[in-house]
């Protein structure tokens, strides 16, 4: 017997499924006053970053903080410091993919970091005693909902066949078989 022989049934099966993603570039710079003058910057960094994301619209929010630390020196090159401030943030990334059909009520979201803050360039700033700070950081999120997929559902005897025996029974299947699918059966009553 072979697939072709019998009519395939069709099932809708309610799954978790990847429903969105993204992935958001973002470049800041961040001007940090120290306390006294200073004369040169001896070194920058970028420490304690956190973060947490939610779903916001057709987007994810994420939202973080992070410590940036200038070390530095003073009184003519005769006395180093550093100095700390504590930046917070929010970034809207968008879904590149995003499907409309996702039950919101099981979505849930998480974000990675694919660079880490990081700080690409400090100067002294040309108006003012400050440091002008410019700090990279990259985020790709993804965006995980129930969903519905249709699969094709073969007698329980096609069970027993080894891989040769389905081979073959794929190949006698005929493309005009395929014809009378409908594409818009995996979306169809979602809210079912």
């Amino acid at each position: 017997m072979s697939y072709t022989d019998r009519a395939v049934e069709y099932r809708q099966i309610v799954t978790k499924a990847v429903c969105g993603k993204g992935r958001k570039f973002s470049q800041v710079t961040h001007t940090i006053t120290p306390p006294e003058k200073l004369h040169t910057i001896l070194g920058a960094w970028v420490i304690n970053h956190q973060y947490e994301c939610s779903k916001v619209g057709e987007a994810v929010e994420v939202r973080g903080s992070y410590d940036i630390n200038i070390w530095y020196s003073t009184k003519g090159n005769t006395k180093t410091d550093v100095v700390k401030e504590t930046v917070f943030y929010t970034e809207q990334v968008p879904l590149s993919y995003y499907d409309q059909n996702t039950r919101d009520a099981s979505v849930s979201v998480s974000a990675a970091v694919t660079q880490a803050p990081n700080c690409v360039e400090a100067s002294i700033a040309s108006h003012h005693d400050g440091v002008d700070v410019r700090i990279e950081k990259e985020f790709a999120v993804e965006m995980i909902g129930e969903t519905k997929i249709c699969v094709p559902v073969y007698p329980l005897e096609y069970a027993e066949l080894d891989d040769k025996e389905v081979a073959s029974g794929y190949s006698e299947m005929d493309e005009s078989s395929f014809d009378d699918l409908d594409p818009d059966l995996v979306i169809d009553d979602l809210e079912d």
